[in-house]
């Protein structure tokens, strides 16, 4: 049998690489096998770059977490030694942080821009930077602070990092960050389609998961209004509504507004990259993955992009996954899709994480027998 393997991370059990490498080692015996780690700009992104390029260096750095906490991290420079590609969720990521360490209104995207110099001086002119799975919901103030950026209080005072103090914020001077990115390229590549604001802002669809509670989603929504407002006074661009600004706690809206950076949907992105379009062609069978099946699956993530691909092709898909919400797969009419749940085969949500490797190869041995 044909299969076409397009693993996404598990976050915070899985890498999408090393997911690819389970399923390929638990099927090869048998069968023909293509295999391509995706990412929609969230977890995996350097994986995918890797893959399409061998010749790649990652290159090991050090930058602050979303807590501000200096920790070793990495980013890939491309064979032509002048493309360098970032990943915020190996820099300011959610990955396997404890709830209680979680502080939405205090978290910063520092780290990313500590990151974004380094590739600079490692000669970088072209950088593609990875939106998605960050502990951080500070519109890329963050970072654009760590590059040079001064922004202000209306006393002209420096604001301190964290999302809550841009309820402060009155002025934005972006000279010191033109001058450091004179000639250089940013594409921020999005996992997820939504906006800056509003009901399907930033705010209120990724704010809870980054530890916000209901009071502190309304905060960080006047935080990231208020963000808006100074970038369009400093920009002359209105990012409220933008498709894709709310990505990577709104740091595309602070990489669009401080550096020009282009903004691309990470799933189109990667159909055109890995011209998976013809890799469907030849495939009988798909298998995708992803820590959670649910609504945000369907908000331009790379694993329900595979699932419009196949129903396109007629495909049918084994989804893989930590867990799954079946009200809202009960939404979405998925003819030929089969949703294995970790937790299924797993005596706890725990084991099904700390054990994924496990469950996978069982998962696969069960239906191709």
């Amino acid at each position: 049998m044909k299969i076409l393997l397009l693993p996404g991370a598990l976050k915070g059990s899985l890498s999408a690489l090393r997911a690819g490498q389970i399923l390929a080692r638990s099927l090869s015996h048998r069968h023909a096998l293509r295999t391509f780690p995706i990412s929609d700009g969230g977890d995996g992104f350097i994986d995918t770059f890797s893959a399409l390029d061998p010749h790649a260096r990652l290159i090991k750095t050090r930058a602050k977490n979303a807590f501000l906490k200096t920790r070793s991290t990495s980013f890939l420079m491309l064979s032509d030694g002048k493309t360098a590609v970032l990943e915020t969720a190996r820099i300011c990521g959610l990955g396997n942080t404890q709830k209680k360490e979680l502080a939405p209104l205090r978290a910063s995207s520092f780290g990313v821009g500590q990151v974004l110099l380094e590739a600079i001086k490692q000669g970088a002119k072209k950088i593609y930077v990875g939106l998605g799975g960050v502990a951080c919901n500070d519109g890329g103030a963050g970072l654009a602070m760590a590059c040079g950026a001064q922004i202000l209080d209306k006393a002209g005072r420096p604001i301190t990092l964290g999302a809550h103090s841009l309820l402060q914020v009155e002025k934005l001077d972006l000279s010191a960050v033109k001058k450091q990115f004179k000639g250089v390229q940013i594409i921020g590549v999005a996992d997820v389609v939504n906006p800056l604001l509003g009901p399907k802002g930033s705010a209120h669809i990724f704010g809870p998961q980054k530890g916000a509670t209901p009071s502190q989603v309304a905060v960080l929504e006047k935080c990231m209004r208020r963000w808006a407002r100074v970038l369009k006074q400093t920009s002359g661009r209105d990012f409220s509504h933008t498709p894709s600004a709310g990505a990577a706690g709104a740091i595309a809206t602070g990489l669009a507004g401080c550096f020009h950076a282009k903004l691309l949907l990470g799933t189109d992105f990667l159909i055109q990259k890995a011209n998976l379009e013809k890799q469907f062609q030849w495939a009988e069978v798909v298998i995708t993955s992803e820590g959670k099946l649910d609504t945000q699956t369907f908000y331009g993530k790379a694993p329900g992009t595979v699932l419009k691909l196949a129903q396109k092709y007629k495909k049918s898909v084994l989804f893989i996954c930590g867990s799954a919400d079946w009200k809202a797969l009960a939404k979405h009419k998925l003819p030929r899709v089969c949703v294995a749940e970790l937790i299924y085969f797993a005596p706890s949500l725990e084991a099904a994480q700390k054990h994924a490797s496990r469950y996978i190869a069982q998962i696969c041995k069960s239906i191709f027998k």
